[in-house]
């Protein structure tokens, strides 16, 4: 079976396997149990078939309806489910937020845009994580969790699972953080889409360090959801006790479906 490190889909440019990644207990999520990836419009028959391969069973979906109008997953079978978690608070999902570009669509402010997304990420996933945390609790088979760049919706949904099962700080960083891209990273199909729906939202050109901001994966993103949850919540901890649904008896269970040693 692929590692997180070889395994590769034709058809997306940001997925991975969080397969073997450590926790603070000394044991390690066992097989392909969490997968997380960008849109899946592009995958190709070949793809679906490496997904089915893995055990993949169910695709968490947390793009809004417009993004899933557009871009279509068309799963091959119905042996795989798919879950409609919407998230609502992104650039790419709500064009409020990209309007913060418009009186200077510079990098400082695109920043400052994503910063904000960022801060919004736990309060717009709370109500979406007991249905999160359920898929892991009641189902067999790997779950994948994608948005559109899969990275900041799906960064910090990951983040708050991978919290759950006891994986430390700076390793779901280090995930993260290997979603980092630069706009000219992007395939032509992907800088056009975005530079289309950008354009739009703001209602003029915006400038390639800018994109680079949007695109790009930066520990100080990251770092502001942490920093709203222990602000507002009282830590992961509490966050995750109000709102993953999951008691402390359940959550042991999980850890136990997931991890090995």
């Amino acid at each position: 079976m692929a590692s997180q490190e070889d395994f590769r889909l034709q058809g997306a440019d940001n997925f991975r396997s969080l397969k073997g990644m450590p926790t603070r207990c000394g044991r390690r999520i066992g097989g392909d149990v969490l997968l997380r990836a960008d849109q899946l419009h592009g995958l190709t028959a070949e793809d679906w078939q490496s997904l089915k391969r893995l055990g993949l069973q169910t695709v968490c979906d947390l793009r809004s309806a417009g993004e899933r109008e557009r871009y279509p997953n068309r799963l091959p079978d119905s042996a795989i489910r798919e879950l409609h978690l919407e998230v609502l608070g992104d650039v790419r999902a709500d064009p409020r937020i990209g309007a913060m570009l418009a009186e200077n669509p510079e990098a400082e402010a695109a920043r400052g845009m994503m910063l904000e997304v960022y801060r919004r990420l736990p309060g717009m996933l709370a109500p979406l994580l007991p249905e999160l945390f359920r898929v892991f609790s009641e189902e067999n088979g790997s779950v994948l969790i994608h948005c559109t760049a899969g990275k900041d919706r799906t960064g910090v949904a990951v983040m708050l699972l991978l919290h759950a099962l006891g994986v430390a700080p700076e390793h779901i960083m280090n995930d993260y953080l290997r979603s980092a891209r630069r706009f000219s990273q992007l395939s032509a199909e992907r800088q056009d889409a975005m530079s289309h729906a950008v354009s739009r939202m703001v209602g003029r050109p915006v400038n390639e360090a800018a994109f680079d901001a949007v695109v790009d994966a930066r520990p100080e993103y990251l770092n502001a959801a942490y920093a709203v949850i222990e602000a507002e919540y009282g830590g992961l901890d509490r966050y995750l006790q109000r709102f993953s649904g999951l008691s402390t008896a359940r959550l042991q269970t999980l850890r136990d479906t997931l991890l090995v040693a």
